[in-house]
C-alpha cells in the first residue's frame, strides 16, 4: 500500500491542496479560522491554567509555554477530526473513481500539516514579541514533526477504516480528542502531574512529543530518549496496525458505504 501511495504522491498532494481550500469554503472568515483555532485554545488555557490555576511554568511566559505545545496538538487534533470521517465525506469520489483509497484520509493529514506551520508562526510571533525569541534547539523540530506524522498517519488510517464499518467512531473522535487534551500536558507541565500518575501519562505518545516540543522551542534543551521512546514506539506500533488493517479492509469500502 505504501509503495502504491508513493507512486501516486502527486495525487495525494493535489488532494491535500483541494481539501485545505474546501475546509474554508463558504466561510465568511475563510483561512482566518486556521489562525483563530490555536489562538482560541491559547486564550482558554491562559484564563484557566494561568490566571485561575496558576500553574508553575518555571519562570517562562505562559503564552509561549502553552503555545509551544499547541503547535503539535493542533496538527494532531485536526488530523483526527477531519481524517477519521473522511470517507463518509467523500462518498462520490470513493465509489466512482479508481485510485489508492488511502489518499483520501492522507490528504486530510496533509491539509492539517499546513496548520502546524500556521500555529508555529503564531508561536514565533509571541516568542519574539515577548523578547525571549526561539532557541537554536528549534532545529530539532522537523524530527519531532516526523515522529508525530508517523503517529497521526497510523491513527487516521486505522480510524478511517474502522469508521467505514462502525459509524459511531466519527462521533467518538471529538469526545476522545477533547478528553485527550486534558490528559496530555498541553496546558500544564508534566512536572505538575503527581509522580504516581506520570508513567500513565508517558504511555500516551503525545505526552513525549508535547514535552519535547517545549524543550526545543522554549527552554533551549534537546529532546531526551526518556520522553521520546514511548512516542516513537507508539507511533511505529500504530502505523503498522493502521497500515495492516487499512490494507486488509480497503477492498470492501465501496460495498459497505
Amino acid at each position: 500500500m505504501l509503495r502504491q501511495l508513493w507512486q501516486h504522491r502527486g495525487l495525494v498532494l493535489l488532494m491535500t491542496r483541494v481539501q485545505y481550500k474546501l475546509r474554508f469554503r463558504q466561510s465568511v472568515m475563510g483561512i482566518s479560522w486556521a489562525i483563530l483555532q490555536p489562538l482560541a485554545t491559547l486564550g482558554v488555557a491562559a484564563l484557566v491554567f494561568d490566571r485561575v490555576a496558576k500553574v508553575n511554568t518555571g519562570g517562562v511566559s505562559y503564552v509561549t509555554f502553552a503555545m509551544a505545545a499547541i503547535v503539535p496538538w493542533t496538527f494532531f487534533a485536526n488530523s483526527l477530526m477531519f481524517g477519521v470521517p473522511s470517507f463518509l465525506a467523500n462518498l462520490t469520489v470513493l465509489t466512482r473513481l479508481s485510485f489508492p483509497r488511502a489518499a483520501i484520509p492522507l490528504s486530510m493529514v496533509g491539509a492539517s500539516l499546513i496548520d502546524i506551520g500556521v500555529s508555529g508562526a503564531i508561536f514565533a510571533a509571541f516568542a519574539y514579541g515577548g523578547g525571549s525569541g526561539v532557541p537554536a534547539t528549534a532545529v530539532w523540530t522537523p524530527l519531532l514533526v516526523l515522529i508525530e506524522l508517523v503517529l497521526v498517519v497510523g491513527l487516521v488510517l486505522l480510524g478511517s477504516a474502522v469508521n467505514v464499518f462502525a459509524r459511531d467512531v466519527r462521533l467518538a473522535v471529538p469526545v476522545a480528542v477533547q478528553l485527550l487534551l486534558f490528559v496530555t500536558p498541553v496546558m500544564y507541565p508534566l512536572a505538575s502531574v503527581p509522580a504516581g500518575l506520570r508513567p500513565w501519562y508517558q504511555a500516551n505518545p503525545m505526552t513525549g512529543l508535547v514535552e519535547s516540543f517545549r524543550r526545543v522551542l522554549v527552554t533551549g534543551q534537546v529532546p531526551t530518549l526518556g520522553l521520546l521512546v514511548p512516542s516513537i514506539v507508539g507511533a511505529m506500533v500504530v502505523l503498522v496496525l493502521g497500515t495492516w488493517y487499512f490494507g486488509a479492509t480497503e477492498t470492501r469500502f465501496a460495498d459497505v458505504v
